[in-house]
């Protein structure tokens, strides 16, 4: 029996075949549901699997299912990501979560390894959400918090779910099933600057924050910028400003990982000339702890108020959308320090502010989540970069927890303190 060995060039190759599909002049990923771009990073990573040994499936919403058998019939242990992508966004963001589990397989296949239990990687559909207004859309079909037919029928106006999946071929049956799924665990890049700037291998994540996002709109009197005196204004950009100042104190007072964000801003008559009228903001609160979060966004909510009622300003608030944080599985952590620990890497724990398939999945199955450097914590744009080496690193971190976790016939399986056999089915 040879030694698992990461192929650190084959894998950056196909990472970088991977990115061309979709890719503008300029460098840019353009490869959103749906699109000839996406039809096509499918059909690769589909010929990717089934030349690893994998049995491919698709279901209902699209979601990409390789499954390689071990050598019992065990509840199988379960990974993956995503490879649709944010327009003009990077090659990185998601890609990793999908290529790093295909390079473990084609590992063990070059070492004759074959698991006890089998493997699936899981390629899901809409992730990002761009074309249909549903982020995390196939985890969220596949772990039944969306109905399947629901999801289907989303349009973008010009098509639905079920008829863009049917134009690319990719209109499976059912859907995946989590009744025996063992575990899920999901790499992906940081998209944020901790492990780069502190020069660590990967980031152990620990939890996931919640997410709200609210729609406010401060109403004044739109008037000639000339004629109207500083005192005689009701002007609605600054009630606006008022408040995403306040936003930011709020946010800043409430914790480390407390976040809010003033991300969109539509200002009418939108003359430089005018006194705005209105204004709509989009605003983003997040938090990892579900209480701070409440807090954060009563004290938002009452911060506009307050800044409407000092300018003699009407205020609308909105509330779009609610996502509870996500802790991950203890054990998985455990699980994960140990191989960075086998491997010589270094790691830390961390928590993460971005969304992903993980929050789902750990509602249905005991998930972990292990995160690679992004270079200067750029991510959603072309510059976006995980280098060879950390993709690598990171890489041969996630084997072995995976190695670990699907079980060795060549040594003694690796336990917790007081961890049953079976502690993670």
């Amino acid at each position: 029996m040879e030694d698992i060995t990461v192929d650190r060039e084959r894998l950056w190759s196909s990472v970088q075949e991977l990115g061309a599909i979709g890719e503008t002049d300029e460098g840019a990923m353009m490869r959103v549901t749906g699109s000839p771009a996406d039809a096509a990073a499918r059909d690769t990573v589909v010929s990717w699997f089934e030349d690893a040994g994998m049995n491919v499936t698709v279901d209902a919403v699209g979601n990409i299912k390789a499954r390689l058998p071990g050598t019992t019939d065990g509840a199988p242990v379960m990974t993956g990501s995503h490879i649709d992508t944010v327009p003009n966004g990077g090659k990185f963001d998601g890609v990793v979560g999908v290529l790093a589990p295909l390079e473990v397989i084609r590992a063990w296949n070059d070492a004759g390894f074959e698991p006890e239990r089998p493997l699936e990687i899981v390629v899901f559909t809409e992730e990002e959400g761009t074309r249909f207004g549903v982020g995390l859309l196939g985890s969220l079909v596949a772990t039944g918090e969306l109905p399947l037919e629901d999801a289907l029928e989303l349009s973008d106006g010009d098509e639905t779910v079920r008829e863009c999946l049917s134009s690319i071929g990719y209109n499976g049956t059912g859907t995946i099933d989590l009744e025996r799924a063992a575990s899920f665990l999901e790499i992906h890049v940081e998209q944020g600057p901790i492990l780069d700037e502190s020069g660590t291998d990967v980031g152990i994540v620990e939890a996931i924050a919640g997410i709200t996002h609210h729609r406010v709109v401060f109403e004044g009197t739109a008037d000639h910028a000339g004629n109207t005196p500083m005192d005689m204004r009701r002007d609605a950009y600054l009630g606006a400003a008022q408040f995403s100042l306040d936003l930011e104190a709020i946010a800043t007072a409430a914790g480390e990982h407390s976040v809010g964000t003033v991300g969109k801003s539509t200002v009418s008559p939108n003359g430089t000339n005018v006194v705005p009228g209105r204004v709509e903001l989009g605003v983003d609160i997040r938090d990892t702890d579900g209480d701070r979060l409440a807090r954060m966004v009563r004290d938002a909510k009452a911060a506009a108020t307050e800044a409407a009622d000092t300018r003699g300003l009407e205020v609308q608030w909105e509330t779009l959308l609610e996502v509870e944080p996500t802790d991950l599985s203890p054990e998985i952590q455990s699980r994960l320090e140990q191989a960075a620990e086998s491997t010589g890497g270094t790691y830390r724990r961390m928590l993460s502010g971005a969304g992903h398939d993980a929050m789902n999945m750990a509602d249905a199955v005991p998930t972990g989540m292990l995160f690679v450097p992004s270079e200067g914590g750029l991510s959603h744009t072309p510059e976006e970069f995980t280098s060879p080496r950390d993709l690598h690193r990171g890489t041969e971190v996630l084997e072995a927890a995976i190695r670990d976790l699907v079980g060795d016939p060549r040594a003694a399986p690796a336990r917790l303190d007081g961890e049953r056999a079976d502690s993670v089915d």
